[in-house]
């Protein structure tokens, strides 16, 4: 792992961003997301760094659910979900505005989840197994927290367990959405 407040750059990532929502603008959307993706408690302790690139072959877009879902296809999204799909990220402009209602959290912690959650997709992390392994404690920002906590804490932070993951090279940009998940470290504590 990185030592903390050192950043080892060997992972320079170029998103392509869009929202097409009203209530949202273009710069407002790119400044939060770059924030959260690029905050020393995220997956910059693995290596990686963001920046805004017209040219990107990776697209972040903010959009209504049914146009989500449609990005999202052949996965399920039914209207509540954002997913990774190839090179898409599609973040559901309902869960941006609102979180869902087991979140215990304030809205800007979703939003990081969110934006964590779906680039860590991006950068090849999966969803972890078994879900929640310690109740009470944070969960793993890579566990699906949209559809539930399970009796964890919500979280927007990669745990040291998801930052371990994250190191692994090469990188695989852009996973297939059929890999299996990850296992949590015995203890789930780290």
């Amino acid at each position: 792992m990185v030592a903390p407040g050192a950043v080892n750059v060997d992972q320079l990532v170029g998103l392509r961003f869009e929202t097409h929502i009203a209530d949202v603008g273009y710069d407002e959307f790119v400044s939060e997301a770059l924030a959260v993706l690029n905050d020393p408690r995220g997956w910059v302790q693995a290596g990686f760094v963001f920046q805004s690139d017209p040219l990107a072959d990776y697209l972040v877009v903010l959009a209504e659910p049914a146009e989500v879902d449609e990005l999202c296809l052949p996965l399920t999204t039914g209207g509540t979900a954002s997913c990774q799909n190839g090179t898409v990220v599609a973040l559901n402009a309902d869960r941006w505005r609102f979180a869902v209602t087991h979140w215990d959290r304030d809205l800007a912690d979703y939003r990081g989840y969110l934006v964590n959650h779906e680039v860590g997709h991006l950068i090849g992390q999966r969803h972890p197994t078994p879900r929640c392994p310690v109740a009470g404690r944070p969960a793993g920002v890579m566990e699906p927290q949209t559809g539930s906590l399970a009796g964890c804490t919500g979280n927007s932070w990669p745990r040291d367990w998801e930052i371990a993951h994250a190191l692994v090279r090469p990188v695989v940009y852009a996973p297939l959405p059929d890999w299996a998940p990850e296992p949590i470290p015995a203890n789930g504590e780290s």
